[in-house]
């Protein structure tokens, strides 16, 4: 009954330090989750350019042989 006694307002995850995650694994994953974001965006923005591209130079041909 020797912990009967004390009292404590953490919680047990929080009494014990090396059960947390580690502020580098966490700074990985935002920088990966970041860079497939970003990466994922500019896809994107290629795909767009190169649609409008081909649909100006489409537009183009008919104007020519129209």
């Amino acid at each position: 009954m020797a912990d009967a006694s004390r009292t404590s307002l953490m919680s047990p995850v929080g009494v014990e330090e090396g059960d947390g995650t580690d502020w580098a694994v966490v700074l990985a994953v935002a920088l990966v989750a970041e860079i497939g974001l970003l990466w994922g965006a500019a896809c994107i923005v290629l795909a767009r350019r190169r649609a409008a591209l081909s649909h100006a130079e489409s537009r183009a041909e008919q104007d020519r042989t129209g």
